[in-house]
Parts: structure tokens; sequence; C-alpha cells
């Protein structure tokens, strides 16, 4: 029942994934750029120096908010943070497990026992129905 929609958003994740990284194995983490000004910087395992120093072109700037009643430093940060941490290596890993998912399904129905997997899909498919923008009733 929920197999397309996970095949769908697996397939988004990966496709996306290969779109924002700039070479295979690049990460991303929070930076400042010359300016001092927030930032996703890319950077693969081969730019860290024995020093422990990145270094890596930006991937996305964050302003800071005009608004700061409403928007926040702390929000820029951790809106970047985030950004960072669901970088292209972790998408292709949740695309993975979305596509398992999809296939354990396919299996239990083959098998006529859905019961045995209602504590594994349900995840999955509401986190396939969030990332594609559909109806998130699933």
């Amino acid at each position: 029942m929920n197999q397309s929609v996970l095949r769908e958003a697996a397939a988004l994740l990966r496709r996306r994934a290969a779109e924002a990284a700039g070479s295979a194995g690049e990460r991303w983490m929070v930076d400042q750029d010359e300016t001092g000004t927030l930032v996703v910087a890319a950077f693969t395992p081969g730019d860290v120096d024995l020093s422990g120093t990145v270094s890596g072109a930006t991937v996305a700037s964050f302003a800071y908010p005009d608004s700061p009643e409403r928007h926040t430093h702390a929000q820029a940060l951790g809106a970047a943070a985030h950004t960072a941490a669901l970088d292209p290596p972790v998408a292709v890993v949740i695309a993975a497990w979305l596509e398992m998912t999809a296939v354990f399904e396919d299996r239990a129905e083959e098998l006529g026992g859905l019961e045995a997997a209602e504590a594994l899909i349900p995840p999955a498919a509401r986190f396939a129905h969030l990332y594609l923008r559909t109806n998130t009733s699933a």
C-alpha cells in the first residue's frame, strides 16, 4: 500500500543528494565564510589535514534574519546545523531505508502478514509523505 510513496521519496532523495553533492564522498558542516557569514560548507575526507582544519566550498549561506523578534541567530544556526546534518550521504542512507521498507512491505503482503510489518512501515511512510509534501495521514 505504501510501497509506491516509499520508492518515490527514495528516488527523490537520491536525485536531490546527487544534484547537491559537488563530489563523491562530500560531507557538509556549519562554518563561517571570510566575512563571518554563517554558511554550510562542503568538504571531503581528503580536505581534512593533520591539524583537523577543513577547507571546502560554501553550499548555502544563512543570512541573519531581519526580524529578530521572530527569528534569531540561534534559529539560523539550528537551520544550518540541520541542513548540514542531512548532507548527501545521509540522504542516500535514508533513501536505502525507505527502499528496504518498501521491499519488506512487498514481502509481508506476499506472505499475507502485514501485521508483522506494522511497527516498521508507518514511520517510513510518514517520512515519505512529509518529504514529498503529500497527505500525511498514512
